[in-house]
């Protein structure tokens, strides 16, 4: 796949969110709490904010995030500010499984271009799955927002 890479500053954001540690593939079956806890009043595509993860086991520690102005009603989800970040960039259309294309089209940029990638690295969801419907995985848009670590 042919990716466009490019270098952003992603805005800050208000988010309500919650913790989720486990397989990164499960986590779909906890995100539909955060939008029940805002009455799904967003105001931004929802992302996962990721902390640890391993590669072999596929298993992490991470955020489920919604772009929000509401307060949650449900004990264990939050909200905070997430900061302004400078990130590299990339899309990816299409499924979920080849994913790891892009994650390496990003590890090459920032091996071509010296720079230090640092966690929590953002998988944003701007066309995915939906709540009843399940879509075509080949139509699926997910931008991934890896931080670079400035002042090098």
């Amino acid at each position: 796949m042919d990716y466009q890479i490019e270098i952003r500053d992603i805005e800050p954001v208000r988010v309500a969110f919650t913790k989720y540690k486990g397989i990164a593939t499960e986590a779909n079956k906890v995100f539909p709490n955060v939008f029940k806890a805002i009455r799904g009043k967003t105001n931004g595509a929802p992302f996962i904010c990721y902390y640890v993860m391993d590669q072999e086991s596929k298993t992490g520690e991470m955020e489920l995030c919604v772009p929000t102005a509401e307060t949650p009603n449900v004990n264990g989800i939050t909200v905070k500010e997430m900061p302004r970040i400078k990130a590299v960039c990339v899309t990816h259309i299409g499924s979920y499984e080849t994913m790891h294309y892009a994650y390496e089209a990003i590890d090459c940029y920032a091996r071509e271009n010296n720079l230090t990638l640092q966690p929590p690295f953002r998988e944003v969801y701007i066309k995915g799955p939906g709540m009843f419907l399940k879509g075509n995985p080949d139509k699926y848009i997910t931008e991934i927002q890896f931080p670079v670590k400035e002042g090098l």
